[in-house]
């Protein structure tokens, strides 16, 4: 299964991070509203007002939001974190899996899928984590496969 948001299988385009997949995620002592996983991803490179706005959106509008943004640290729910650290790595992971246990049809998509996950997409992007590792292991997580 390759997830990619232009692709022809609902089942792939619904895992991808573009998915317009709402869910909420409580990090600390506060609760987010995402749209989406990138949404959530692109969001917290920004503050204030501009985060909680683009944590709402999905898809290339997403993406394009937090595109040029280069950070080295981010706060969130009272941490600091080191962008493209392990910690930085489990709040996507978290967003991953909240997103799949708030839409069913992610869940469902994500429950059927076996063996290996992979994220091919045309362009040169080279994310700072793998989404297709994160997905995994949620599905082992949740649903042991």
């Amino acid at each position: 299964m390759n997830i990619y948001s232009k692709s022809k299988d609902w089942k792939e385009r619904i895992l991808s991070n573009f998915a317009s997949t709402p869910f909420t995620l409580q990090i600390g002592e506060e609760v987010y509203e995402c749209g989406s996983v990138e949404g959530f991803w692109q969001g917290l490179k920004c503050k204030g007002d501009m985060r909680l706005y683009v944590f709402g959106l999905s898809g290339m509008r997403a993406k394009m939001a937090g595109k040029g943004k280069k950070i080295r640290t981010l706060e969130i729910g009272g941490q600091e974190i080191r962008y493209g650290s392990e910690a930085h790595g489990q709040l996507i992971r978290e967003a991953s899996k909240q997103k799949i246990l708030q839409n069913p049809k992610a869940g469902e998509a994500l429950k059927g899928s076996t063996g290996k996950i992979t994220h091919h997409v045309p362009g040169s992007s080279k994310p700072v984590f793998k989404m297709e590792i994160f997905l995994m292991s949620v599905r082992q997580e949740l649903f042991g496969h």
